[in-house]
């Protein structure tokens, strides 16, 4: 019999909800920020410049969850859209300096939640952790392939 507690994709979808949960609502109060807002944001913050078809290869969000997320960063003055020189059709995406202000005192929140919710782990098991993850990872990158 199936046993959904038991299904991996399952486990995966229950333990990233809930952890971007509670991180998303600090963003939410603190900096009006959705969790996908956030994850642009950051994206864009490293990869700079940057187009919206490479924030969804480097993220794996829909293509208009990231196109909406763009819109209210641009919105809030955060980022700056400008027009690629070789392609007319798209936009080279920037933090300004209100958007790595934002960057950076989320960063540290951010990191906090995290430390606390792998305080859970030994280092031997966090080690453990990251190496299965990058092996599951790879794996299903390949079964991707294959399709």
């Amino acid at each position: 019999m199936f046993n959904l507690e038991k299904f991996l994709p399952y486990r995966f979808s229950l333990l990233s909800q809930t952890i971007s949960r509670l991180i998303a609502s600090e963003y939410k109060d603190r900096f009006d920020l959705s969790m996908t807002d956030w994850r642009c944001l950051v994206i864009i913050h490293q990869h700079q410049p940057i187009t919206a078809k490479q924030i969804g290869e480097k993220t794996r969000l829909e293509k208009m969850a990231i196109s909406r997320s763009i819109t209210r960063l641009i919105a809030k003055k955060l980022i700056n859209k400008t027009s690629a020189a070789n392609d007319g059709r798209a936009f080279l995406l920037s933090t300004n300096k209100k958007g790595d202000k934002i960057y950076n005192e989320i960063l540290p929140l951010a990191l906090s939640y995290e430390n606390e919710l792998l305080s859970a782990l030994s280092k031997t098991e966090l080690d453990k952790l990251y190496a299965m993850l990058n092996k599951l990872q790879d794996k299903a990158e390949k079964l991707n392939e294959l399709k």
